[in-house]
């Protein structure tokens, strides 16, 4: 339960705070906004106490619609990342709470993670160290490796094995290792 805000931590690492300037840019930056917003209701969802659950779970999904509406980014806090996440820039972030994540999981604005439509069933997988750039869709019941990148734009509804660069629509592969 208390693990999401070790993951937290983790996450604000990724924004390489080594300055006075950087605390100030960070501050103002959505996505750090998102990313708490996410943890913290994730840490609320996540306790199992009878009766209080209900109170708490109220107040995630709250939070999740605030980062929802003012945010621009739809992370419900049933949906499972590790830590070390990192969103780029906000804006029109959507992933369905049944995706599950690794840590490092780095994605940018217009990305949109979830299951593929109607007729399909299942949300992906995402391994450890993806990096998802602006404006991908991964859709589907799909297993995305470790260390993989996925270009902008790119619309991924096949596995991605690890160590691999897709790009294009439909997503293939263009770099292995």
């Amino acid at each position: 339960m208390f693990e999401q805000l070790r993951y937290l931590a983790q996450d604000l690492k990724r924004w390489n705070i080594v300055s006075l300037k950087d605390i100030f840019y960070v501050l103002f930056e959505q996505g750090v906004w998102a990313t708490i917003l996410y943890r913290i209701g994730r840490t609320l969802f996540l306790v199992n106490i009878p009766l209080i659950k209900i109170f708490l779970r109220l107040i995630a999904f709250f939070l999740f619609k605030f980062s929802e509406v003012f945010l621009g980014v739809a992370l419900r806090p049933v949906t499972q990342i590790g830590p070390g996440f990192y969103i780029g820039h906000a804006g029109v972030i959507r992933i369905n709470p049944d995706v599950k994540a690794g840590k490092n999981l780095s994605i940018w604005h217009l990305v949109t993670i979830g299951v593929r439509g109607d007729g399909y069933s299942g949300a992906p997988v995402i391994g450890d160290n993806a990096c998802i750039h602006a404006g991908a869709k991964v859709l589907g019941n799909i297993k995305i490796g470790n260390n993989v990148k996925i270009g902008a734009n790119a619309v991924v509804i096949t596995d991605i094995p690890d160590n691999c660069t897709a790009v294009g629509i439909p997503a293939k592969v263009v770099k292995r290792g």
